[in-house]
């Protein structure tokens, strides 16, 4: 786990879409897609379901909190 693709997990949980999340970081919105496809690949499961907002799923809860710590 790269310390920019659990900031970019954490940033998409925490604006709930890739757009907003990418200007947080100040990244496009296709490198915090790469970054998050990276992280789940990784960790073969799921983190974050795509949509309007887009969410942790539980597994990507998970993540979010060790990001966090």
């Amino acid at each position: 786990m790269h310390p920019d693709q659990l900031a970019a997990l954490e940033a998409v949980a925490d604006t709930g879409a890739f757009e907003a999340a990418a200007r947080r970081l100040a990244v496009s919105t296709s490198a915090v897609s790469q970054r998050i496809r990276a992280l789940e690949s990784a960790l073969g499961r799921v983190l974050v379901r795509r949509g309007s907002p887009s969410t942790p799923t539980p597994d990507g809860e998970v993540v979010l909190r060790y990001a966090r710590q």
